[in-house]
């Protein structure tokens, strides 16, 4: 039994919250958070979970086996060496870090214990996203030539004092969310050696970018990424993938109802669509305390998740400088 310590009470610790009920190796025995709202969280989304005003402190004083991180970016490096430096396992959401350094700091922590750690990088666990994997991975489209991904939103509202907003902590849409679909094409493609992006960015009262990424990849693979945060307040959150090789594509689209449309030589028809047995959120969360219960590495591993940080960064960076940017370059 892992019994978890989740530090956070916002949107992210309610999601995580509610899919630990669903797991029965999980107990989330503490909350911490500085916000006001940690009682009321939970009442509602851990019963029986002992609440503190600081993370440290639960980390000293309750009995947990395990911490789950979904407090802003910034703090993601200080509360993952402490939660090491007890012994505790560690599921951490992404970004795993807002710099390069902060990042590698985690990974040095992390390989030098004896901990679990892994880095919620949901989108490998989204039921659309694995078939095109598999797919890509059965060589069904043939080689891989270009890959576009869609990630469209209005800014994002919540966050204690709108942390999402300020560049310097969350990093904006690149490093927040875009960061989604550059781990995802590395997982399927490989290691990305340059980036050139472009950004648009406003402000309406909260900080609204829309950001255009291409992706060259070693082996020669092309990427696009396509992310907002510039939306208008009550529209639907959008997401798309397009993979075409020299044998077929692949494309799923959020407004289709179709799961995964399949055309050229690819194998099969379209991939029928089903209803979510379980969430991707769950999915990840069970496969970590899995992990931690039975003492195997997590399919996502520390050097992924920053590598997706340095991706990530170089995307803003070529933004600013106007020029493609190697990820390598990034906090070299």
């Amino acid at each position: 039994m892992q019994r978890i310590g989740i530090v956070g009470s916002g949107f992210m610790a309610t999601t995580h919250a509610n899919c630990y009920q669903e797991i029965p190796g999980a107990e989330i025995a503490a909350v911490a958070s500085l916000e006001d709202d940690r009682e009321e969280f939970a009442a509602e989304h851990a019963p029986n979970a002992d609440t503190y005003g600081d993370a440290i402190e639960m980390m000293d004083d309750a009995d947990l086996t395990a911490v789950d991180i979904c407090s802003p970016t910034p703090t993601h490096q200080p509360f993952v060496e402490a939660a090491v430096d007890r012994g505790l396992n560690v599921f951490c959401e992404k970004p795993l870090a807002r710099t390069v350094e902060d990042a590698d700091a985690i990974v040095d922590a992390v390989n030098g214990s004896d901990v679990t750690f892994m880095t919620g990088h949901v989108l490998r666990y989204f039921p659309e996203y694995v078939e095109a994997k598999k797919r890509v991975d059965a060589g069904e489209i043939g080689t891989p030539g270009t890959l576009s991904t869609e990630r469209l939103s209005s800014p994002p509202r919540y966050g204690s004092n709108s942390w999402f907003g300020h560049k310097e902590k969350s990093g904006g849409v690149l490093l927040d969310m875009a960061i989604h679909d550059f781990d995802y094409l590395r997982w399927v493609i490989g290691e990305v050696d340059r980036v050139f992006a472009r950004t648009a960015e406003w402000d309406g009262g909260h900080l609204h970018q829309h950001s255009s990424v291409i992706l060259r990849f070693e082996d020669g693979t092309v990427g696009h990424v396509e992310a907002s945060w510039a939306y208008p307040e009550g529209a639907p959150f959008l997401t798309s993938y397009e993979f075409a090789g020299d044998e077929g594509m692949l494309e799923f689209d959020a407004r289709d109802e179709n799961a995964v449309r399949v055309t050229g030589g690819a194998e099969g028809t379209n991939a029928p669509a089903s209803p979510l047995a379980e969430s991707p959120y769950t999915k990840e969360l069970r496969h970590f305390v899995d992990c931690a219960e039975n003492g195997d590495t997590p399919d996502i591993t520390p050097e992924d998740a920053r590598e997706a940080v340095r991706i990530a960064l170089a995307a803003i960076e070529s933004s600013e400088r106007g020029e493609p940017v190697s990820p390598s370059e990034v906090g070299a």
